[in-house]
């Protein structure tokens, strides 16, 4: 049971993500894209902790963002209005996953806060409830109430959970770029041919949940070519993984974090390394993970 004293807090982990997968097939008529991805969630991750308070206020650690534009702020404001309630939370949030980053940690920083502002309050709502209000934060948000390895379609309210992938290890390349209006401006860019029909994902979810592992020549992301095209430093990351021996590198969402999978620990670490001292690059290492992360 929550302690709802005043010192009481709830924390969370905000986990990151990759995508295995992140196919289009179709433009839709009120603007966004159909999408069949598999995303799976990752050890890098931000720290969120909410506790009570008369007022309701963001208190930022790591990182400067307007208050209205940060989406975990905009998640506790939609809470609340769709509760028709006047309580007041302070939230703070350690950031850990780079910002704009393709790896989904604003996402996942509004999905906590959600979860844990609906604990922090007594909330009963309805599961579908809470997943209507992440979808409509963000195409991505909805996956992170869920978090593991899951298929996703629609624009990213569809989340069906999947069996765990294969423990494997992930190298993160982060190219320094800020991309104006980047999810929008990248869909701009992509054109008829770059769509597909999902058949990828589909083949992982199979494989991933008849208990195999995938191969790497069946991850995909649709951004790849239009990033690498049109974004240097992008197009240089592509380069340094292949490099350092990565086979299939790909954008994590719509970048500009390119990522690789490699299987040992060790192998992850030397990649890191290369890319920080010979490249230039910020690089992380990350795992699979796939627990609740509320605690109380």
């Amino acid at each position: 049971m929550l302690n709802h004293s005043p010192e009481a807090s709830i924390s969370a982990k905000a986990f990151g993500k990759i995508n295995l997968t992140l196919e289009v097939t179709a433009r839709r008529t009120d603007g966004f894209h159909e999408i069949n991805s598999i995303i799976q969630t990752i050890s890098l991750c931000d720290d969120v902790t909410v506790w009570h308070s008369p007022d309701l206020f963001l208190e930022q650690s790591s990182y400067v963002l307007e208050p209205e534009s940060d989406l975990a702020l905009r998640a506790a404001k939609l809470l609340r209005n769709h509760a028709a309630i006047s309580e007041g939370a302070k939230i703070r949030i350690h950031k850990n996953i780079p910002l704009s980053s393709g790896l989904g940690g604003g996402s996942s920083d509004a999905a906590s806060v959600l979860t844990l502002l609906s604990n922090l309050w007594g909330l009963s709502l309805k599961s579908f409830e809470i997943s209507n209000l992440a979808a409509s934060l963000g195409s991505d948000v909805p996956f992170f109430l869920e978090g593991g390895t899951s298929y996703v379609q629609g624009r990213g309210e569809i989340v069906r959970a999947m069996s765990p992938i294969p423990k494997k290890w992930f190298v993160l390349c982060v190219p320094e770029i800020a991309i104006p209006f980047k999810t929008g401006t990248m869909y701009s860019l992509l054109e008829a041919s770059d769509f597909t029909s999902g058949g990828l994902s589909r083949k992982i979810e199979a494989r991933v949940n008849g208990g195999g592992d995938f191969p790497e020549e069946f991850l995909f992301n649709v951004f790849d070519r239009v990033a690498i095209s049109n974004y240097k430093s992008i197009a240089s990351a592509f380069d340094a993984m292949h490099a350092i021996g990565v086979k299939e590198p790909h954008l994590a969402g719509s970048g500009p974090t390119v990522y690789g999978i490699v299987n040992t620990h060790e192998s992850a670490r030397a990649m890191q390394l290369l890319l920080e001292l010979k490249y230039g690059f910020k690089a992380y290492i990350a795992e699979p993970v796939f627990d609740d992360p509320v605690s109380i």
